[in-house]
């Protein structure tokens, strides 16, 4: 262990390790591992054993050097028949047996149930990563799926060849949704798929950072980066779109085109975003018009990227009376969001390009681009 991973690892147990009321079926068996799989479930009973199916087909060695780590959770306000689900997938769970290591963490029985605004999907993962906490180096790598989500035979192969390739400290897997045998859902699937690819696509195209879709159960980041970055933010919803902001705020988010995961297609609407409340909407007539977006906001922030890169040590007034010429959208979006003190202070700090320029990419993060592109024909 570096001097550096103690120092980050001391840092972040004294401020944000989740260490309340930890309840493990077992222990793990190995001191160390290579790899993580974090999977929250709630009330996944039809799920989850379907999940770990698709696990036990791994690469044997990979597997051998894995450790899977299941969240059973609900709060405890949570209704009796969600409490009871997560009771049969627990009892459920616990009778197969695997080919591979399996550990699971209570957080849906009466004693270790957490409170209404504690409880949610980022806390489960947060709990489970903070848990390989303990049995991780800083190369570790932990990978986030959900409990209804398939893995590709190679998932384990192909993340490991990739990492051994380029050593990336977080990266997205490509992914598509399960098969609906409902018409309706499939052909809105497929399209949902289409735009979220798509508005990932166009941001890598004009040299975005933040060009990959936000989906929890494509996500894959080195234990070391987790820590630095202060762990999963533990939302009830979204949370995978604010910690891979975070990661891609540290250090670039590799983009693994392999289709490694199958999330679900279900209509099921457990938050207000997400896959499942997307799908939900479909069956109310509520389509994805705040999804597409107009190809000249692209443009847009290409040309601003572009003037960043060419005058980052001008003055901001001189900045915006580029955007202004060419008669941005833009230009007002930035207004709003106080640029010129923000770059002004980014310039004072220090004058030097690589740091403004790192500056600016991270306060011009993947939340601002997103509202500036869904508000861009408003």
């Amino acid at each position: 262990m570096s001097i550096q991973f103690k120092k980050i690892l001391t840092k972040y147990n004294k401020k944000y390790l989740f260490s309340k009321n930890i309840n493990s079926h077992c222990n793990p068996k190995k001191s160390f591992y290579n790899f993580f799989i974090i999977i929250p479930s709630y009330s996944e009973e039809a799920y989850l054993e379907h999940t770990l199916e698709s696990i036990s087909k791994q690469k044997a060695s990979i597997l051998d050097k894995t450790l899977v780590v299941v969240v059973i959770n609900n709060s405890v306000e949570d209704k009796l028949i969600i409490k009871n689900n997560n009771k049969r997938t627990y009892d459920k769970i616990l009778k197969i047996n695997f080919n591979f290591e399996l550990v699971i963490l209570d957080y849906f029985s009466p004693r270790f149930s957490l409170p209404a605004n504690l409880s949610g999907v980022g806390m489960a993962r947060k709990i489970g990563m903070d848990f390989c906490i303990n049995y991780s180096n800083e190369n570790s790598l932990l990978c986030s799926i959900d409990a209804d989500t398939l893995l590709n035979d190679k998932y384990l192969e192909i993340i490991n060849q990739e990492y051994l390739k380029y050593n990336f400290n977080a990266a997205v897997v490509n992914f598509r949704h399960q098969y609906s045998s409902d018409k309706d859902i499939q052909k809105a699937i497929l399209e949902y798929e289409k735009i979220l690819k798509n508005i990932a696509k166009n941001l890598q195209l004009i040299g975005s950072r933040y060009g990959f879709v936000n989906m929890g159960s494509t996500i894959i980041c080195k234990m070391y980066a987790y820590l630095v970055i202060g762990g999963m933010p533990s939302k009830k919803a979204t949370e995978d779109f604010y910690f891979l902001q975070k990661l891609a705020k540290y250090s670039p988010v590799h983009n693994i085109k392999d289709v490694l995961v199958y999330p679900s297609s279900r209509s099921e609407q457990r938050v207000y975003l997400g896959t499942g409340f997307r799908m939900n909407n479909i069956k109310k007539n509520i389509f994805f018009d705040d999804l597409y977006i107009n190809p000249k906001a692209y443009n847009e922030i290409a040309e601003f990227y572009k003037i960043m890169e060419k005058k980052w040590n001008y003055k901001s007034s001189e900045i915006m009376s580029s955007l202004v010429k060419k008669n941005s959208k833009l230009w007002c979006y930035l207004e709003q969001n106080n640029f010129v003190n923000t770059i002004n202070k980014i310039q004072k700090n220090k004058t030097d390009k690589v740091y403004v320029i790192e500056q600016f990419n991270r306060w011009f993060d993947s939340l601002k681009i997103y509202k500036f592109l869904k508000s861009y024909d408003k």
